[in-house]
């Protein structure tokens, strides 16, 4: 996951997640549970902050719309999502879900 990382150049990889401000963003409070609906069925990549516990652990699930199903009992929890192409990068923290790449979640 270092290569999205190097192509997207996040803020913040460790405690608050953030892409910055060039993102696209929604509010989490509105949207933490139904934001990857409107995205493809195809893998995807979930990772957490980068830090030396973190740093190698990868989720992958096998269609992203259901990313939001299976992390509805962690409200509250940081982390990023890609895809295999890295034509995307997703940061949810505790105030907004922000998007850049090929990926539109405007609902």
């Amino acid at each position: 996951m270092l290569e999205v990382l190097e192509k997207y150049k996040p803020w913040k990889t460790e405690g608050h997640l953030s892409i910055g401000e060039d993102a696209n963003s929604l509010s989490t409070d509105d949207y933490e549970f139904s934001f990857s609906l409107s995205m493809e069925s195809v893998p995807a990549f979930i990772f957490f902050e980068q830090n030396y516990i973190n740093k190698c652990d990868v989720v992958v699930v096998d269609d992203a719309k259901n990313i939001t199903s299976l992390m509805e009992n962690s409200h509250g929890m940081e982390y990023f999502i890609s895809d295999e192409s890295l034509s995307f990068l997703i940061s949810v923290n505790w105030y907004s879900i922000e998007y850049a790449g090929d990926i539109d979640l405007s609902v």
